[in-house]
């Protein structure tokens, strides 16, 4: 079994500048992601026959640190929360969920933090949670200040590999629930790996971001 963690690099901050000064990349066209370990812009397979968005999918819940097995497909770890504290921002508040997925089957996965996350905040989806450019330049500058190697999730997962990444949300101050939903087989299936956040169990960084 192979393992790798996202590697550290500029791609990410590169990406958003290509799309603009808007504030979420949710508008970056067709949503094409960098892979930290190629030159090249990677982006979801997106079949001609997509299912329906509105279809029933299954539901599968978990909380931080108990690892989800999809169907025997892929295993999934939320392993821990960071939350990035900073006294002068009032308004809002940026998590960086660190996950874990093992890709057991004999087929890439896709796996795109814009296409393959989606947050819900007190029981509504939260539609730029996940796609906010200012939690992405928040987790780099953590990352590369804790002189971690950690990277968001946006490239395919290869058979039998396992991949360690974070979703970063950025969030209102004030919320009761909080549930990352993953979404293993975008396109093909509405089955939604749901993984509550309990506030108690978050991690805090207090030094200020440089």
């Amino acid at each position: 079994m192979k393992t790798r963690l996202l590697r550290t690099g500029a791609a990410l901050l590169l990406s958003a500048v290509l799309c603009g000064s808007a504030l979420s990349l949710a508008g970056c066209g067709n949503k094409i992601s960098h892979n930290p370990n190629t030159s090249e812009a990677w982006s979801p397979n997106v079949p001609d026959s997509k299912i329906d968005e509105n279809a029933p999918g299954k539901q599968y819940d978990t909380v931080i640190g108990s690892p989800l097995d999809y169907e025997g497909k892929i295993t999934v770890t939320l392993d821990r929360v960071v939350e990035l504290d900073d006294a002068a921002n009032t308004a809002n508040r940026v998590l960086l969920a660190e996950m874990t997925i093992v890709n057991h089957t004999d087929k890439e996965l896709d796996c795109s933090t814009l296409t393959h996350f989606v947050a819900y905040v007190d029981d509504e989806k939260a539609g730029g949670v996940v796609s906010d450019i200012r939690a992405g330049i928040s987790a780099r500058k953590y990352y590369t200040q804790t002189q971690s190697s950690l990277q968001s999730f946006n490239q395919a997962i290869q058979p039998g590999e396992t991949l360690t990444g974070y979703v970063a949300m950025y969030l209102p101050t004030a919320w009761k629930s909080l549930t990352l939903c993953y979404i293993p087989y975008k396109y093909y299936s509405n089955d939604n790996l749901n993984f509550s956040i309990d506030e108690t169990k978050l991690v805090h960084y207090t030094e200020a971001l440089r």
